[in-house]
């Protein structure tokens, strides 16, 4: 459709790989920009610059949780871009960095199980879940 696109953050040239995967995979996607690197305050000022003058109809932001929802939310009104979505390790799986789980895996949705057990210092993140789906069935049953 022609949409132009801004991939923000993950680690120092994994946002550029990703970008060219991207580009190569849907022909009309239009790369506006990529940007690789952490969510400092001191960086903010210059990426908000970059990304403005992009003039993305997409940001995708790669911080990790929570950290790309604050950024979002601190510096999205000066963005002034119609859609912004934090996608965690996205581009770490697109660029081929991270590994997805086997297919099998995959399939019976225990991707969160395969991440937790292959990388064990995400166990505290892994809490959050039920936490968050109890708060989803409560807010559904009871209004």
């Amino acid at each position: 459709r022609g949409w132009r696109v801004y991939l923000l953050g993950a680690a120092p040239g994994v946002a550029d790989a990703t970008a060219v995967i991207l580009a190569r995979r849907y022909p009309g996607l239009r790369i506006a920009g990529s940007f690789s690197g952490s969510p400092s305050a001191a960086d903010a000022p210059a990426i908000v610059a970059w990304v403005r003058h992009a003039r993305p109809d997409i940001l995708f932001v790669a911080y990790g949780a929570p950290a790309q929802d604050v950024w979002i939310a601190e510096h999205g009104r000066a963005l002034g871009v119609p859609v912004m979505m934090g996608v965690g390790g996205a581009f770490d799986h697109i660029a081929g960095v991270q590994r997805r789980a086997p297919d099998w895996i995959q399939r019976l949705q225990l991707e969160w199980l395969y991440r937790l057990v292959t990388q064990p210092w995400r166990w505290r993140r892994q809490l959050a879940l039920p936490k968050f789906a109890l708060a989803v069935v409560a807010k559904r049953v009871l209004g």
